[in-house]
């Protein structure tokens, strides 16, 4: 079934801007993050050991080791030939710096030498973000895009006309815009950071994705919508949508275990998703619909791991929603 909405899925937009397929290369710095004790231990209530990522640096695999794999990936599995680099675990700017800019310089060396990267994306924290961060980011997109031939092995320019420079993008963790919600996550922030993250991170010309999640407990119906139109408003382009998940050895897990905590149902959270994409302006970005875990990390619901129902359901109600020409 083929469904019109006026809002972009990400995977699209990234094809008719490059004119080929680009995938993100997930990054693990190992940054940590000022919430949690080390790696392993407090932060965020749903938030695991990988810190909302792949594990890579808790099993001492190298950045350099992670670029080349990801790269292999992007051209082997998925046909895809460009990448945007993507530090996505801890709070990626928790680190000093000189030393994230370094580490930067190293993946984006290393990805140049195998498949053609278009972006970097940071994630992070809203509170985290301080001013020379920034400036380092907004120096980012002033480089040009790092083109390489993946079918002949050289760097000749036989690629069709895309932008020219990298496209650089900040993602924040924001969660939901209900101050009670971010107190019962136990984020460490209220929403005046994710403003002032918003206001200053516009002012460079950043590329804006906000990460919001449906199923907290207590929370209006209608937050999802609520907050994704408060982040469009602070100027996010773009938005991730997640459930509310139970992951292993979580806080989150014991308040499961405990009976204190149940997830939203595959309807609910598709009646709440249907309700904030259609609160997006037109034309924003969507860049992920719903979470990517699996057993035996996955504690609950069981429906995510089923991600082809999850968006068979939801596509129905869209449908039911969209009027038919």
């Amino acid at each position: 079934m083929s469904v019109h909405h006026p809002w972009h899925m990400w995977s699209t937009v990234l094809r008719e801007t490059y004119g080929a397929r680009v995938h993100k290369i997930s990054l693990d710095l190992g940054a940590g993050c000022p919430h949690r004790e080390g790696l392993q231990r407090k932060g965020c209530i749903f938030c695991d050991a990988r810190g909302g990522g792949s594990g890579a640096a808790l099993s001492g695999i190298s950045l350099a080791e992670q670029v080349r794999k990801g790269a292999e990936t992007c051209l082997r599995r998925f046909g895809a030939t460009r990448a945007i680099l993507y530090f996505q675990s801890y709070s990626a700017t928790f680190l000093p710096l000189e030393e994230l800019r370094r580490r930067v310089e190293e993946a984006l060396a290393e990805a140049s030498r195998a498949i053609t990267v278009v972006g970097v994306a940071v994630g992070t924290r809203p509170d985290l973000v301080p001013e020379s961060v920034l400036d380092f980011l907004a120096s980012l997109a002033e480089r040009p895009v790092l083109q390489k031939d993946t079918v002949r092995g050289n760097t000749e320019g036989t690629c069709p006309p895309f932008p020219e420079t990298l496209q650089i993008w900040l993602e924040l963790g924001v969660q939901t815009t209900d101050p009670a919600g971010l107190a019962w996550l136990n984020r460490g922030h209220d929403l005046g950071a994710v403003e002032d993250a918003f206001s200053r991170a516009r002012q460079r010309g950043l590329h804006l994705c906000a990460h919001l999640v449906a199923g907290i407990p207590g929370e209006a119906q209608d937050q999802l919508e609520r907050s994704a139109r408060f982040v469009t408003r602070l100027g996010a382009e773009a938005v991730k949508f997640h459930p509310l998940h139970v992951l292993r050895d979580t806080e989150l897990e014991r308040l499961y275990r405990e009976g204190t905590f149940t997830p939203l149902s595959l309807d609910d959270y598709c009646r709440c998703l249907v309700g904030a994409l259609f609160a997006l302006p037109e034309g924003t970005i969507v860049q992920r619909l719903t979470a990517d875990a699996h057993p035996p990390r996955l504690i609950a619901p069981e429906w995510i791991a089923r991600k082809n129902d999850v968006l068979a359901r939801l596509e129905d109600m869209i449908a039911r929603r969209t009027p038919q020409p």
